[in-house]
Protein backbone atom coordinates (compact mmCIF):
# COMPACT_ATOMS: atom_id res chain seq x y z
CA UNK A 1 0.00 0.00 0.00
CA UNK A 2 1.05 3.88 -0.92
CA UNK A 3 0.14 6.88 0.43
CA UNK A 4 -0.44 10.23 -1.31
CA UNK A 5 -0.46 13.44 0.17
CA UNK A 6 -2.47 16.18 -1.50
CA UNK A 7 -4.77 19.55 -0.35
CA UNK A 8 -8.58 19.07 0.02
CA UNK A 9 -11.15 21.11 -1.87
CA UNK A 10 -13.49 20.06 1.14
CA UNK A 11 -13.85 17.44 3.87
CA UNK A 12 -16.71 15.23 2.47
CA UNK A 13 -14.94 11.78 4.43
CA UNK A 14 -13.66 8.84 2.89
CA UNK A 15 -14.95 6.75 -0.28
CA UNK A 16 -12.82 3.93 -2.03
CA UNK A 17 -13.02 3.06 -5.18
CA UNK A 18 -12.16 1.38 -8.75
CA UNK A 19 -9.03 4.09 -10.47
CA UNK A 20 -9.64 5.30 -14.13
CA UNK A 21 -6.36 7.12 -15.51
CA UNK A 22 -5.25 9.24 -17.99
CA UNK A 23 -2.74 11.54 -18.18
CA UNK A 24 -4.91 13.48 -20.71
CA UNK A 25 -6.28 16.93 -19.77
CA UNK A 26 -9.90 16.29 -18.48
CA UNK A 27 -12.38 18.61 -19.96
CA UNK A 28 -15.73 18.14 -19.11
CA UNK A 29 -17.77 20.94 -21.10
CA UNK A 30 -17.57 19.30 -24.64
CA UNK A 31 -15.22 16.24 -23.62
CA UNK A 32 -17.85 14.16 -22.26
CA UNK A 33 -21.15 12.56 -22.07
CA UNK A 34 -22.60 13.82 -19.41
CA UNK A 35 -25.48 10.97 -19.70
CA UNK A 36 -23.69 8.57 -19.83
CA UNK A 37 -19.96 9.56 -18.19
CA UNK A 38 -17.91 8.48 -21.38
CA UNK A 39 -15.16 10.69 -22.50
CA UNK A 40 -16.14 11.44 -26.17
CA UNK A 41 -13.09 14.35 -26.66
CA UNK A 42 -11.56 12.80 -30.44
CA UNK A 43 -8.02 11.84 -29.72
CA UNK A 44 -8.53 11.70 -25.89
CA UNK A 45 -6.10 9.27 -24.39
CA UNK A 46 -9.35 7.41 -22.52
CA UNK A 47 -11.94 7.80 -25.09
CA UNK A 48 -15.15 5.76 -25.03
CA UNK A 49 -14.06 4.95 -21.24
CA UNK A 50 -16.43 5.50 -18.72
CA UNK A 51 -15.78 7.71 -15.49
CA UNK A 52 -19.17 7.15 -13.45
CA UNK A 53 -18.62 5.42 -10.34
CA UNK A 54 -14.62 5.16 -10.66
CA UNK A 55 -12.26 7.82 -9.23
CA UNK A 56 -10.73 9.70 -11.91
CA UNK A 57 -7.04 10.13 -11.74
CA UNK A 58 -5.87 12.67 -14.52
CA UNK A 59 -3.26 16.13 -14.07
CA UNK A 60 -5.74 18.58 -14.39
CA UNK A 61 -9.34 20.06 -16.09
CA UNK A 62 -9.17 21.55 -19.66
CA UNK A 63 -11.50 24.42 -20.30
CA UNK A 64 -12.96 27.43 -19.39
CA UNK A 65 -15.82 28.41 -17.54
CA UNK A 66 -18.21 26.10 -19.13
CA UNK A 67 -16.56 23.04 -17.48
CA UNK A 68 -18.13 23.91 -14.21
CA UNK A 69 -21.48 23.27 -16.00
CA UNK A 70 -20.34 19.92 -17.53
CA UNK A 71 -19.40 18.33 -14.27
CA UNK A 72 -22.72 19.82 -12.68
CA UNK A 73 -24.51 17.78 -15.94
CA UNK A 74 -22.53 15.22 -15.25
CA UNK A 75 -23.30 14.59 -11.46
CA UNK A 76 -26.92 15.53 -12.09
CA UNK A 77 -27.33 12.46 -14.65
CA UNK A 78 -25.51 10.59 -11.86
CA UNK A 79 -22.52 9.71 -14.12
CA UNK A 80 -20.18 11.29 -12.65
CA UNK A 81 -16.80 10.17 -10.90
CA UNK A 82 -16.76 9.10 -7.02
CA UNK A 83 -13.63 11.33 -6.77
CA UNK A 84 -11.32 13.76 -8.40
CA UNK A 85 -7.76 12.94 -7.91
CA UNK A 86 -5.14 15.64 -10.17
CA UNK A 87 -2.17 17.21 -10.33
CA UNK A 88 -3.09 20.54 -10.36
CA UNK A 89 -6.12 22.06 -9.68
CA UNK A 90 -8.15 24.14 -12.66
CA UNK A 91 -10.11 26.49 -10.88
CA UNK A 92 -13.61 26.21 -13.37
CA UNK A 93 -12.97 21.91 -12.06
CA UNK A 94 -12.44 22.85 -8.02
CA UNK A 95 -15.59 24.62 -9.01
CA UNK A 96 -17.54 21.79 -10.19
CA UNK A 97 -16.64 19.19 -7.69
CA UNK A 98 -16.94 21.81 -4.52
CA UNK A 99 -20.70 22.59 -6.20
CA UNK A 100 -21.75 19.09 -6.61
CA UNK A 101 -19.90 17.71 -3.11
CA UNK A 102 -17.50 15.47 -4.94
CA UNK A 103 -15.32 14.43 -3.47
CA UNK A 104 -11.38 16.24 -4.82
CA UNK A 105 -7.79 16.56 -3.89
CA UNK A 106 -4.99 18.09 -5.90
CA UNK A 107 -1.23 19.49 -5.58
CA UNK A 108 0.56 16.08 -4.63
CA UNK A 109 4.55 16.43 -5.12
CA UNK A 110 4.39 13.00 -6.72
CA UNK A 111 3.42 13.27 -10.37
CA UNK A 112 -0.33 10.90 -9.72
CA UNK A 113 -0.69 9.66 -13.23
CA UNK A 114 2.28 7.42 -13.33
CA UNK A 115 2.16 6.25 -9.60
CA UNK A 116 -2.11 5.43 -9.78
CA UNK A 117 -2.93 2.89 -12.53
CA UNK A 118 -6.35 2.35 -14.22
CA UNK A 119 -8.09 -0.16 -12.13
CA UNK A 120 -6.28 -0.05 -9.17
CA UNK A 121 -7.99 0.52 -5.80
CA UNK A 122 -8.03 3.11 -3.76
CA UNK A 123 -9.24 5.07 -1.01
CA UNK A 124 -9.59 8.82 -1.02
CA UNK A 125 -9.65 10.32 2.52
CA UNK A 126 -10.90 13.90 2.01
CA UNK A 127 -10.67 14.65 5.62
CA UNK A 128 -6.39 14.44 5.88
CA UNK A 129 -6.09 15.08 1.81
CA UNK A 130 -4.45 11.11 1.67
CA UNK A 131 -5.28 8.89 -1.28
CA UNK A 132 -3.92 4.99 -0.45
CA UNK A 133 -3.42 3.27 -3.20
CA UNK A 134 -3.76 -0.67 -2.66
CA UNK A 135 -3.40 -2.16 -6.20
CA UNK A 136 -5.66 -3.78 -8.63
CA UNK A 137 -8.95 -3.82 -7.76
CA UNK A 138 -10.37 -7.82 -7.67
Amino acid sequence: MKVLKGKSAARLGTIEGEALVTSDLVAFWGGTNWETGEIVEVGHEAYGKNMAGKVLVFPAGKGGAGDTFGYYYLARSGKAPLALICNRVQKTTLAGAILTNTPMIYDFKEDIVSVIHTGDRIRVNTNSGEVEIFGPAP
